[in-house]
């Protein structure tokens, strides 16, 4: 028996969940010493896929579900090919996803060097010697496909889903769930990458409200590109916005 095209679609997004999460492993390594303290190779690859797949099969499904019952675009393009259907390119705009992506990356730089300079002690300055193919591989494919599976599929749409009482029969997505959403996983995403932040550097008040604001920014263009064009669009402008941020790491750290 064939799958299903959710199912298929489910799969192929848990796939670009792993392949996203490896990409996160040369910086890592780069930042803490390569394998010190670490398990065997076969060991390490073998959790982390298993994490991640499970992972982001739980917010695939409960994404595209949830986007489906009060009408959000969900993935559209990746939809189309799982259900053996043309990709409707033309309607997801990814070229203009690509220029929103470098703006929002390029203004991001901008704020962060008027109101944040200084903010981040030297200790942080080890960011920036990690390899920029390094960063842009992170960057790239963990920021442009994992975190828009987790924080834009997912997130907005079960937020909107809850909001909005999907589970009622003819629910759709309202003006006022919808900006709450977005509004709420911006949120979240700052708050996700002070971890990182505080492996480099103390926390301050200074350092927290510049990840929520810096990120903030990025997390509510995505999360008004994927109720509006699909999570596609929000991926290629995610990430496109990494190649400004990555090119300038002292400006924007994780």
């Amino acid at each position: 028996m064939q799958p299903s095209p959710h199912r298929r679609l489910v799969l192929v997004l848990s796939i670009l969940g792993v392949v996203a999460s490896f990409a996160t492993l040369p910086v890592a390594f780069a930042l803490h010493g390569g394998m010190a303290g670490l398990p065997p190779w076969p060991v390490l690859i073998a959790g982390m896929a298993l994490q991640a797949l499970v992972v982001f099969a739980l917010a695939a499904h409960l994404g595209l579900r949830s986007a489906e019952h009060v009408g959000l675009p969900g993935a559209p393009l990746l939809a189309a090919l799982a259900s053996g259907r043309p990709a409707p390119l033309a309607d997801a705009r990814l070229d203009r996803a690509v220029m929103v992506g470098l703006g929002v990356g390029l203004l991001v730089v901008a704020v962060d060097g008027v109101l944040f300079r200084g903010v981040l002690p030297p200790s942080a300055a080890i960011f920036g010697e990690v390899a920029l193919w390094k960063r842009l591989l992170a960057g790239l494919l963990y920021g442009g496909l994992a975190e828009e599976i987790l924080l834009r599929l997912f997130l907005v749409s079960a937020l909107v889903y809850l909001l909005a009482c999907g589970w009622r029969e003819g629910a759709r997505a309202g003006t006022v769930p919808v900006v709450i959403a977005i509004a709420v996983a911006a949120i979240v995403f700052g708050l996700g990458h002070l971890p990182a932040t505080a492996a480099l550097a103390p926390l301050t008040p200074a350092i927290v409200l510049r990840a929520l604001l810096l990120n903030g920014l990025v997390g509510v263009v995505c999360g008004f590109i994927y109720v509006r064009r699909g999570l596609e669009a929000a991926m290629i402008a995610h990430a496109a916005a990494h190649l400004p941020l990555q090119i300038a790491p002292m400006l924007f750290l994780p």
